[in-house]
């Protein structure tokens, strides 16, 4: 005998909404833009304690050849430096 297939709620699937609390979160996605060695691997953004920064990550390796991810901060409402645009703020 078959078992029965059940149509309804599923506890192992879950919807994300399209507004949720992004406090003190954020993501790193790999800089598709990159065209100089000295600008970073990956870029985002990230909110701490409600303020919003843009979040850049460079991929390095320690003198004892150990690799780490190497990570800088910029608020999102400071001023932008001549060599930023709003398309790539980084």
């Amino acid at each position: 005998m078959k078992p029965k297939r059940t149509i309804g709620f599923n506890p192992n699937i879950y919807i994300m909404s399209k507004e949720y609390d992004n406090t003190n979160g954020g993501a790193l996605f790999p800089n598709d833009k990159k065209e100089k060695p000295n600008q970073p691997d990956f870029r985002g953004n990230i909110d701490v304690d409600g303020k919003e920064y843009w979040i850049k990550g460079w991929k390095k390796t320690s003198k004892s050849g150990m690799k780490f991810l190497s990570l800088a901060l910029t608020a999102k409402d400071a001023p932008q430096s001549d060599n930023r645009t709003e398309e790539d703020p980084f």
